[in-house]
């Protein structure tokens, strides 16, 4: 199996990545470990500048990719349990698409153009200098399957394969932490057109957060890795339901994903050879954790630097680090801002 470009992740930075290099008429193909449409832990707000992005590439979000309430007016960040300021958005005054990370996600790859196979995980890969070999497994089939192609693109998320078989010394300095949410039939007072941020350090290392998707109560929290989650979490749930008059009923589901440091400190990763990272993978995490946004931007911008080589010969990682100043710098402004609002360190981990 040949390809141009291999992208390993099929979420936003992996679309985004398709979407650019598709256009640019490059064969393509995108693998995800899991089964297509997958979950994501995510508070599935999609910021304008995401919205722009998405219009001028994908066009508009379907409506079935939508869930209850639709628009959200903003966020509200709570000081404690009294105080609060809140974070209007601006998108032609309509407010921000609340949607199911699993649809949105699964609409962006079908309309990447690219060829997609999910349960495929990578197992191993090997940069030969003008092309790059990839070992992976077809968990259905249960057959290894190599692929060849010019570049890859690591679109996995925070926890990337690629970039620890890169550099293991790096991925060995990283610190971690584990955000846990779950998802209740239930009821609250809490106002269901905004996404709830609780600052307050005693309910969680990084924020503590509430919202609500067709009925149901979402709510999580984060801590350090090794932490113990359960005391945050008590705690939290406590005061939300005597202060905000929380119900729960049912739970429906409950989920945890882990993240790290890269986005606090600047230490990005971009790459090495012909191998390029995007989005989360690369260290790119707006403060409170939204990252559709730079997901989109820097997978569209590994597609120009790609693109851009091809045709000229320009080293791919180079032009990729050069094009990311700007989202670099604005991922690390996000967190200072953040902990101006917060008060305190976001991510002392």
């Amino acid at each position: 199996m040949k390809y141009d470009v291999v992208i390993v992740g099929a979420g936003p930075s992996g679309a985004a990545s398709a979407r650019g290099l598709v256009n640019e008429g490059f064969k393509v193909l995108v693998i995800d470990k899991k089964k297509l449409p997958r979950y994501k832990i995510c508070s599935g707000i999609i910021f304008k500048k995401s919205q722009d992005i998405m219009e001028r590439y994908f066009g508009k979000i379907p409506e079935s990719v939508y869930v209850t309430p639709n628009l959200l007016k903003g966020v509200r960040f709570w000081t404690d349990s009294k105080n609060f300021s809140d974070w209007p958005f601006h998108k032609d005054g309509n407010g921000a698409p609340n949607v199911w990370r699993s649809d949105y996600d699964s609409w962006l790859i079908k309309n990447s153009g690219a060829e997609v196979r999910d349960c495929c995980c990578l197992k191993g890969f090997k940069d030969l200098g003008n092309s790059v070999i990839l070992e992976c497994y077809d968990t259905i089939s249960h057959e290894l399957i190599p692929i060849t192609c010019g570049y890859v693109i690591s679109a996995e998320g925070s926890k990337s394969v690629i970039r620890a078989g890169l550099e293991p010394e790096f991925e060995k300095g990283l610190k971690w932490f584990i955000a846990y949410q779950n998802y209740y039939e239930g009821t609250s007072d809490l106002d269901p057109y905004f996404y709830h941020g609780f600052l307050d350090s005693q309910y969680g290392d990084v924020y503590a957060w509430y919202n609500v998707k067709n009925g149901l109560q979402v709510f999580g929290t984060a801590v350090r890795k090794g932490g113990k989650i359960d005391p945050y979490l008590r705690k939290y749930s406590e005061m939300l339901k005597d202060r905000f008059g929380l119900t729960l009923k049912n739970l429906v589901r409950e989920a945890s994903c882990l993240g790290n440091d890269m986005c606090t400190t600047g230490n990005f990763y971009l790459g090495k050879g012909n191998i390029l990272l995007v989005g989360e993978a690369a260290g790119f995490l707006n403060a409170f954790g939204e990252g559709i946004s730079c997901a989109l931007s820097t997978g569209l911008l590994a597609a120009e630097a790609i693109s851009k080589s091809f045709t000229s010969g320009i080293d791919a990682l180079g032009l990729y680090t050069e094009l990311t100043k700007v989202e670099r710098r604005q991922t690390k402004a996000s967190w200072k801002l953040g902990s101006k609002i917060a008060g305190r360190e976001l991510m002392p981990l």
